[in-house]
């Protein structure tokens, strides 16, 4: 493609273009990765258009995720919601999440036991283990729940949930299945959300945690969890919310995943759950959302100034992360001075 029919660059800036310099990443990394090149293909992947069905304008957001792989992110000028496009197929994300993703996406040097307790015993990990408890007592009837998690990893949610619930987790990693069984005693199965559907007829409690914004179809997804669950069943879902990066790793590149189709914010998730039907009880920035199955399929608002509000929100990021950075290099006292710096920009976020 020539530089004249490149169009405009991204809106977060050079850092942001196919051609930035690669990010540091582990050998094994640097090794996925360029398999993932190496075998690229043309026909993997598919031109999507936001799910809210209005005309557009897209903003270009980015074109490379944290991993240096070609990622085109836009963000929906009606809507406001982000999304990847193009992407790749479905059919080419089931082999990535079978044979690259946890090598890319988590490489450690623990063995996989090891950070599966690792992971389970992250403050992160409990503090959603209480999101989720607390989530029941409020909305739930059920003494001992009936818990399916769908994309459950080695089981590391579940683990920090009560003993006396009924845990059972659903993944395609095999190896991290087995460490769910062994390391935590849990009931754990090979598949996704098609597969687990009868085991969803029992339950009282559904939890896709991380697993939303990385399907290809999410109402239509939600809509037939929705369809298999009883009508008194709860629904979690939680997903990295775009307006919390000042409260995490502070990077938005970081946010900027191949893995991650769409990106959410509180309105945008809450017009993916309308769209399956969903009745949202709570939602919130992180982003969270608490439902119950068979509401109103609705198609979603309009959200004037809401990608505005997202572009300047990350080119805020950015710039204080660059600060951040550039402070903490700074011989002998830098990390107190990025330490001040983060308090005082991050903290008016």
């Amino acid at each position: 493609m020539s530089e004249a029919d490149r169009g405009p660059g991204p809106a977060l800036g050079a850092e942001y273009d196919l051609r930035a310099p690669v990010p540091s990443l582990t050998a094994e990394q640097l090794a996925v990765r360029a398999a993932i090149l190496d075998t690229d293909d043309a026909r993997d992947w598919e031109v999507t258009l936001c799910p809210c069905g209005g005309p557009g304008p897209d903003t270009l957001l980015s074109e490379v995720d944290r991993h240096g792989l070609p990622a085109r992110n836009v963000v929906c000028e009606r809507c406001g919601l982000v999304r990847l496009s193009p992407r790749w197929r479905e059919e080419r994300y089931l082999r990535f999440y079978e044979t690259e993703y946890r090598s890319l996406y988590n490489p450690s040097a623990l063995d996989k036991p090891a950070y599966a307790r690792w992971v389970a015993d992250a403050p992160a990990t409990r503090e959603r283990a209480a999101w989720v408890v607390a989530a029941v007592a409020m909305h739930s009837k059920a003494a001992k729940p009936r818990i399916v998690e769908i994309g459950a990893g080695g089981g590391w949610n579940l683990a920090g949930l009560p003993r006396k619930w009924e845990r059972i987790g659903y993944d395609v990693d095999d190896a991290y299945l087995a460490v769910g069984r062994e390391a935590f005693g849990l009931d754990m199965r090979h598949g996704l959300a098609d597969v687990a559907l009868p085991a969803l007829a029992a339950a009282d409690l559904v939890l896709l945690s991380h697993v939303v914004e990385h399907l290809p179809d999410p109402s239509a997804t939600l809509r037939t969890i929705a369809a298999a669950m009883p009508p008194d069943a709860l629904l979690l879902i939680e997903v990295p919310g775009i307006f919390r990066i000042h409260r995490t790793n502070l990077d938005p590149r970081s946010y900027l995943q191949n893995a991650h189709t769409f990106t959410f914010c509180a309105p945008t998730l809450r017009d993916a759950c309308g769209r399956a039907g969903l009745v949202v009880l709570e939602i919130e920035e992180t982003a969270r959302a608490a439902c119950r199955p068979r509401g109103v399929i609705q198609r979603g608002d309009a959200h004037p100034g809401l990608a505005e509000r997202i572009i300047a929100y990350l080119r805020r990021c950015d710039y204080g992360y660059r600060q951040y950075r550039r402070l903490g290099a700074v011989p002998l006292v830098g990390r107190y001075l990025a330490y001040g710096w983060k308090c005082a920009w991050f903290g008016l976020l």
